[in-house]
């Protein structure tokens, strides 16, 4: 059998005994060879007048390959070479400096606080399943002010869970559905789609530990708001339910510029 090769085709085919211009118009049509491809058998080129003196045996590697122009990258390596020399004559022989000045900030470009105005709250038991309701456009749980900063640009807000540690000895399984409303009441888009709809939103489990939105850039304030959520609880002895820190997610929220 001999392996036949061209571009990503490759087959097995009982050519031994052909000639390496046999086996070319043998292929031709069903790998689409074309006349300007160079065989190469074992590794070593055949040139085209020898292709039909040199015999295949079994176990012989034959394939074709197109020579790519080598035109292209020497173009760009000119176009490089004289991109590089302009900058030498542009700044080689002319010096001077200058100042650059900035005015300090006197404020961060985006303030974070707790929106407490309806707590979350629902009723763990000891081994149970249940579910962790809001209102139809969501609880909100922080406020992103980037209106006293009058800050613009984009945002990635990121929303941890920081005692993760505690609550695994309360829940099996904790999750919260989050999204990001703007100060008009409005969903935003924070996927990055342009499209603010039912996908726009993420979950934030005891697994994941962290998640980010990105809100596109308005001037105002922005709230993240729990949309619903669930949990399965452990039992009741195999946790401090006596204690309300043990079973009460504490969550972090930061923003960055992007």
């Amino acid at each position: 059998m001999i392996e036949i090769r061209y571009g990503n085709q490759h087959t097995m085919a009982d050519l031994a005994g052909m000639t390496v211009g046999e086996a070319r118009e043998e292929l031709r049509a069903e790998f689409g060879i074309p006349d300007k491809a160079v065989a190469t058998l074992n590794g070593g080129k055949v040139k085209r007048h020898a292709e039909m003196s040199t015999e295949l045996n079994d176990e012989d590697t034959l394939s074709f390959a197109v020579a790519r122009s080598r035109m292209p990258f020497l173009v760009g390596a000119m176009l490089l070479a004289l991109a590089l020399t302009g900058g030498v004559f542009a700044f080689g022989f002319t010096n001077g400096s200058a100042t650059l000045g900035s005015a300090a900030a006197t404020n961060d470009f985006a303030l974070i606080t707790v929106n407490s105005t309806t707590p979350v709250t629902w009723n763990p038991y000891g081994s149970f399943k249940g579910s962790i309701t809001t209102s139809v456009n969501g609880t909100a749980i922080f406020n992103v002010d980037t209106a006293t900063s009058s800050y613009s640009g984009d945002l990635a807000v990121t929303v941890s869970l920081t005692n993760a540690d505690t609550l695994v000895k309360c829940y099996r399984v904790l999750a919260f559905k989050l999204a990001m409303y703007d100060q008009t009441n409005t969903l935003l888009d924070i996927n990055g789609d342009s499209v603010a709809n039912s996908n726009d939103y993420v979950l934030l489990t005891m697994d994941n530990g962290a998640v980010t939105m990105y809100p596109n850039g308005s001037v105002g304030v922005k709230t993240v708001r729990v949309m619903s959520g669930y949990y399965i609880s452990n039992l009741f002895k195999a946790a401090n339910w006596a204690t309300p820190s043990a079973y009460q997610p504490l969550l972090f929220c930061e923003v960055h510029q992007r």
